[in-house]
């Protein structure tokens, strides 16, 4: 990114000198983020701000994808039969969250109420984790 921005200064720091016989290189150092007009004192050097872009539709795709990989995997005998799309959306939205503060996503459980199994694991919490961890996270 700080060599995109140095390049695109340099650039528009030549296009502004003009042609000539000889070529000079000024340089104008940015602070990354920075946006208005910089000036060295012999060159100026205009950089627009960032524009965030609106959400595209891959979004709703990884919730698409999301809600696609838990139904298919949840077991017959799941603890949630009847749970909604956005009540597994917030579940899935859950799971990110504690991911991303570095709990064991098999001590994970995104649903009230679930016993572990046998072997310690909530299952069907785990098919959440799983499944938001490779498309919504």
């Amino acid at each position: 990114m700080k060599r995109g921005l140095f390049a695109a200064a340099a650039v528009a720091v030549l296009l502004m000198t003009g042609c000539s016989s000889s070529v000079t290189e000024e340089t104008v150092t940015l602070t990354p983020g920075a946006s208005g007009t910089f000036s060295n004192g012999d060159s100026t050097v205009v950089v627009e701000p960032l524009t965030a872009e609106s959400p595209s539709a891959e979004a709703d795709n990884g919730e698409a994808a999301f809600l696609a990989e838990v139904r298919e995997n949840l077991r017959p005998d799941n603890v949630i039969p009847n749970a909604t799309d956005e009540q597994l959306l917030q579940a899935g939205y859950r799971a990110c969250e504690l991911l991303a503060n570095r709990q064991n996503g098999e001590e994970i459980s995104v649903i009230d109420g679930e016993q572990t199994d046998q072997s310690g694991y909530y299952r069907d919490s785990a098919q959440i984790v799983t499944a938001a961890a490779m498309t919504i996270c």
